[in-house]
């Protein structure tokens, strides 16, 4: 992985190779033998240089946050090894809580220096499992329906808005706002139901309520590998309004009447006294909006 996101990020072996401090042919050959491992061209490769195929930039984003995640681990590990009892893990759905988090860690860590916050990129299934086995003691998970069917206590830190998500050529992106019925005929990209449970039942009660069913094309994991897939030109997607903020080039965002809202949640299980979640639920702030922003597009 560490060699993978070094190529993509230098898109040049030798360059890469010297960041990694492995010779070039051996790093050559990991990244021949990763291609082969999942079944997939990650790079492009000529006379003119190095280029990420769509399959490498859709995977770089996955091994950009397991990197992540391990060096969290690590770091976990680490401070309890050393004596340092204090440690908060926190589980967050990237694309619905990216503008939230910082703030609100900044100023936990503030009140509350002592105690070390490790942060976890999870689905709101994995959310739901790690709280359970005790892995994470509170997680940003998403909706109600997440928490409550894995009989997690919940407190509402927020909502967001639904908007649709269109190929930049697409007719109904010259309005500023569209009515969902316009979109019926349209083949949609979803949510993974499985992943996010909630989202995608959120989503479905919004067409129901619109007056119908919709064709669905295809569901994915992540809210990235959505975007890309509007942006091929091939179907329409409901997006939370935050994923405005991940790089969206070929993808408009437009305002559907009437406007779905949802609440967000973070959870936790409440099987024992836990100071160091306690003091950070109480310290969030109150609910609010969340959005990506006034962004152009």
């Amino acid at each position: 992985m560490r060699y993978f996101v070094a190529v993509a990020q230098e898109l040049n072996f030798t360059r890469a190779a010297q960041k990694v401090h492995v010779a070039q042919p051996a790093l050559s050959r990991q990244i021949r033998q990763l291609e082969d491992e999942i079944g997939v061209q990650l790079f492009e490769r000529d006379s003119h240089g190095v280029r990420l195929t769509k399959a490498g930039s859709a995977f770089l984003a996955e091994a950009r946050s397991l990197l992540q995640q391990s060096s969290q681990a690590i770091r976990a590990a680490q401070a309890s090894g050393n004596g340092e009892t204090s440690q908060l893990n926190v589980g967050y759905v990237w694309g619905l809580f990216h503008s939230y988090i910082p703030g609100v860690i900044a100023e936990f860590r503030r009140k509350h220096p002592e105690t070390g916050v490790n942060l976890f990129d999870y689905t709101a299934t994995q959310q739901a499992e790690a709280l359970k086995e005790g892995r994470l003691d509170a997680g940003f998970i998403g909706f109600a329906q997440e928490a409550g069917e894995a009989g997690l206590q919940k407190r509402k830190v927020g909502s967001c808005s639904f908007v649709a998500a269109l190929p930049k050529n697409h007719p109904a992106a010259r309005a500023h706002k569209l009515s969902l019925v316009d979109l019926a005929n349209e083949g949609f990209f979803l949510i993974s139901q499985q992943s996010y449970p909630g989202a995608s039942q959120f989503v479905m009660n919004t067409f129901q309520h619109a007056g119908f069913r919709p064709k669905i094309l295809q569901t994915a994991e992540r809210g990235h590998t959505i975007l890309s897939l509007v942006a091929s030109g091939c179907g329409v997607a409901l997006v939370p309004d935050p994923l405005r903020a991940l790089p969206h080039s070929g993808v408009v965002f437009r305002s559907v009447l009437p406007a779905p809202d949802a609440d967000l949640f973070i959870a936790w299980r409440n099987a024992a006294p836990n100071p160091a979640r306690e003091a950070f639920v109480a310290a969030l702030p109150p609910p609010r909006k969340l959005c990506e922003g006034s962004r152009p597009d």
